[in-house]
This record gives structure tokens, sequence and C-alpha cells, in this order.
């Protein structure tokens, strides 16, 4: 298991980015905080593949309902990463598996990060 956060590093329903390794074998994680439960997804927008955030852990739309992305605007469950509105909806965010244990937020995947990376570039259809 690898340490993602600190729970009490995630506001009330909030969420927090994470980068596990670098270059090309870097993977981009959003913890998100929901009515007292945490949530992992692979922070890529299913409709281009790019980061949800501009600035480092704004991931909410105004509101603070729903994550956003920033490049088209599409709103996700903070719960579920499924798409309401936007260029993918009806598509999810890609969930990562986590534990909580001691405080700790920790990545509970069979594959390691750079394999999960590889995956996600290797399925990129442009």
């Amino acid at each position: 298991m690898i340490l993602l956060c600190r729970a009490e590093e995630i506001a009330p329903n909030g969420a927090k980015g994470v980068v596990l390794g670098e270059g090309a074998d870097r993977l981009d994680v959003v913890v998100v905080q929901k009515d007292d439960k945490h949530h992992a997804y692979i922070n890529s927008c299913p409709h281009q593949f790019i980061p949800l955030e501009i600035f480092p852990d704004h991931f909410h739309s105004a509101d603070k309902q729903h994550l956003i992305c920033s490049g088209h605007g599409a709103l996700f469950e903070p719960d579920t990463g499924l798409c309401i509105d936007g260029p993918c909806e009806d598509e999810f965010l890609d969930r990562l598996n986590i534990v909580e244990k001691d405080g700790g937020i920790f990545l509970d995947e069979a594959r390691a990060p750079e394999e999960i990376a590889r995956e996600k570039r290797a399925k990129r259809n442009w």
C-alpha cells in the first residue's frame, strides 16, 4: 500500500491532488471526501484525458457539489465519479481502490502506480 495523504489534509467535502511517480510513469490522483467517506480517482477527465483542476487542489464546482473539469466544465459526482453534465456525460472517472488506516488514506491496488498510468495512456484514442 502507498500513502496518498492523511485524512485530515482533506477539508470536509473537499479534495486533494496527489502525484505518484515522475515523467511518463506519473500517476495523478484526486482523493475526495464526501459525507465522511473518501474516494480516489485517476485525475484525468474521460473526455480529453486532461487533469481536472487548473490550480492545485481546486477540483470543485462553484457550489462545491461536484468535481469539475477545468477544460470543458464537465461535472462529476464526487462519490461515484459519474459525469452528469458535459462532453463525457454518463462516463466515469477511473476509480482507484483505497484503504483508510491510522488516519492515512492508502492506495490499495494490485498494480503499481506506474502500471496504472501506462495503461491509462495506452487507452487514449488521440
